[in-house]
């Protein structure tokens, strides 16, 4: 009985979420000033004049990577049979449908050649008081383990207000001591966080990831789901969710963060962690990493010429028995 209500727990949050995205509006919410970013602009810590964390300088690439501004681009992890991730493919094995219309791949970035754009967003709400430190020390060994050449990282603390605590670098260093810096407060804006990183990541071409340590559970966000949702899809980023909340119970409130985590994973083209225990933690970060390493990047021009903004439907696959391609489930089309 106890596994039926679960399963019944579960069914009705993501019925509710659902519900919450059908009827969200488009436009994401407005936010303070000094949450709200647009497009283009590096988002700024609240109180930055009063804070002594002070703004990071902007970080160059060594290499410059410049794409037509109408090419979809979508990043691919490739399971194999036994659940490796598959390496060595080529654009040949690979095919893309649009609304369920094949398209005509022009652009192919095998093994994850083309440089990674990291943000990680990091909880620090009271709620993970008890176990922050664990996850500190998991986070910078993730980083030093992550990062090569040419890649980009950067952090945000997510709690009342999210945070920059780092901006975009080359350099292990920097985001080691901002980690380090971390403490627990406040409550939970997890989707203006990841609005805040999907703002952040949107002027810089690039593998375009968010990694998420939380429990999925916002208590305080002017956005909604939706609305957080819509615009990391706009961006076209993946989200990878490593939920760290304590095993979990059939409290609905519970089952709500996990689904919202299994959502917004799945609809970008991620995947979401669930550790029983904090000595998991390394184990996860190592498999998000070569998963991270092993990817492959697909570019086309879409045969709709259509300007729109209008939701499309993507469908990857590989031509290979007994393999799955793991990406986005979709995009939206630009503006005239």
């Amino acid at each position: 009985m106890r596994r039926f209500g679960r399963v019944l727990g579960i069914s009705l949050a993501l019925m509710g979420i659902v519900l919450c995205l059908e009827i969200a509006p488009a436009r994401t919410s407005e936010v303070t000033q000094a949450r709200r970013v647009r497009p283009g602009q590096r988002p700024v810590p609240p109180d930055a004049e009063k804070s002594s964390i002070p703004l990071p300088p902007e970080s160059t690439s060594p290499e410059v990577i410049s794409l037509h501004s109408d090419l979809v681009l979508v990043t691919v992890s490739v399971l194999g049979p036994r659940g490796e991730w598959l390496t060595g493919l080529g654009p040949a094995d690979f095919e893309i449908l649009e609304d369920g219309v094949p398209q005509h791949i022009v652009f192919f970035s095998g093994e994850a050649a083309l440089p990674l754009r990291l943000v990680v967003l990091f909880d620090t709400s009271l709620s993970v008081k008890n176990r922050l430190e664990f996850e500190k020390q998991a986070v910078v060994r993730f980083f030093r383990s992550v990062m090569r050449p040419r890649d980009l990282a950067a952090l945000i603390s997510v709690s009342t207000e999210p945070v920059l605590r780092q901006g975009f670098t080359e350099d292990i260093a920097p985001l080691v001591n901002a980690v380090r810096g971390l403490k627990a407060e406040g409550a939970t804006a997890l989707y203006d966080a990841l609005v805040m990183a999907a703002e952040y990541l949107a002027p810089i071409e690039g593998r375009r990831a968010i990694v998420l340590l939380s429990d999925g559970r916002d208590t305080v966000s002017r956005t909604t789901l939706g609305q957080a949702l819509r615009r990391v899809q706009e961006v076209g980023v993946t989200v990878y969710a490593i939920n760290v909340d304590e095993p979990l119970s059939a409290n609905i409130r519970e089952l709500i963060g996990e689904t919202a985590l299994e959502l917004i994973a799945r609809q970008t083209g991620g995947e979401v962690f669930s550790p029983t225990q904090l000595e998991e933690l390394d184990p996860i970060f190592a498999r998000l990493v070569e998963q991270l390493r092993t990817q492959y990047v697909l570019g086309f021009y879409s045969t709709n010429e259509a300007r729109d903004g209008a939701f499309r439907r993507l469908t990857v696959r590989v031509k290979r028995h007994g393999v799955i391609a793991r990406a986005r489930e979709g995009y939206y089309a630009p503006r005239r």
